[in-house]
């Protein structure tokens, strides 16, 4: 892979005393990724178990989306889902650090299959791409370690938010370098446009609430939610071929991408319509390991009443 030249610059001030705290957490992590695989899993797991009464804004969050989502549920099963989803949270913490901070010697360790290998093929040849392609991803806890593992196979850019704090956007940065072809700032929209003219294809998670004024109302598990119509106004503007992936890791830790069908007939001129189409395929991969989805972020925040919150207030 080539050097990518997108991370942030370097900074001297950063050695300063307030940032020894995040030098000393990066160091720590970095000394943690050195254990076994085994170990981790198992660290990630009991961290997991143990955050969730420890960060009881986002277990109300997760609860209240899944009692939404899953209301054929008992209320014991939503429960055992909410301890499942934060036990998955804690394993993709080590799993992020494994994917930012591992080395290809136990990156081979991880057992990882592609399914549908075939459209990945349709618009790749010899590992490079002969369309513009935007790969349409959901918030899923594997999606790091998922992002590390398919570099070995294509190239391909992502963007990133940057963070208030600089010196920690500049560690994640470096980390998703370390799979990422290219690294984008979401404001970069140039570079973004650059980026996809030149053929590279852009790894774009379009499942998080932004708001009414980029989105539409489509249905979510029965829901009214607000999704961003931002794939299908890129798919439209830049001609873009849309590839549809989904992931997760089976209960012996084997990892598995399913790169779906090119979205035929996309998009359409209804928004609605094709940000229905969307849902339906992370809902589905969703019902099939429901755990493993990020129920913490409050995906219904945005209300078709404006007046009709769902989620309780975080005390300050």
């Amino acid at each position: 892979m080539d050097k990518v030249d997108d991370l942030p610059a370097f900074s001297f001030a950063w050695l300063k005393p307030r940032y020894w705290s995040l030098w000393l957490g990066f160091g720590c992590a970095w000394l943690l990724v050195q254990l076994p695989l085994s170990w981790l899993y198992a660290l990630g797991a009991g961290l997991g178990q143990i955050s969730a009464p420890l960060a009881p804004y986002r277990r109300r969050v997760c609860a209240t989306n899944i009692r939404l989502c899953f209301p054929h549920y008992t209320p014991q099963q939503q429960k055992d889902l909410v301890r499942a989803c934060f036990r998955s949270v804690g394993i993709s913490l080590v799993e992020t650090l494994v994917a930012w901070l591992g080395s290809e010697k136990k990156l081979n360790q991880i057992s990882f299959t592609i399914h549908g290998l075939e459209h990945f093929d349709q618009s790749y040849e010899n590992g490079m791409p002969n369309s513009r392609t935007l790969w349409l991803g959901f918030h899923f806890t594997t999606l790091e370690i998922i992002g590390r593992l398919l570099s070995k196979h294509a190239r391909f850019a992502l963007s990133y938010r940057a963070h208030s704090n600089p010196l920690l956007n500049y560690f994640i940065a470096k980390g998703r370098a370390r799979y990422a072809y290219k690294i984008l700032e979401r404001k970069e929209v140039r570079s973004l446009i650059r980026a996809l003219k030149n053929g590279i294809p852009l790894w774009y998670a379009a499942d998080q609430d932004y708001g009414r004024k980029v989105s539409v109302f489509a249905p979510f598990f029965n829901i009214p939610a607000a999704t961003i119509t931002t794939p299908a106004k890129m798919a439209r503007n830049f001609g873009l071929t849309v590839l549809p992936m989904t992931y997760y890791r089976d209960e012996n830790y084997h990892y598995h991408l399913h790169i779906h069908p090119a979205l035929e007939n996309y998009p359409s001129d209804d928004e609605v319509e094709n940000a229905t189409r969307i849902n339906q395929i992370l809902e589905k991969a969703i019902i099939a390991h429901p755990e493993q989805y990020l129920w913490q972020h409050r995906r219904f925040k945005t209300r078709t009443n404006k007046t009709a919150k769902i989620y309780v207030k975080k005390k300050k």
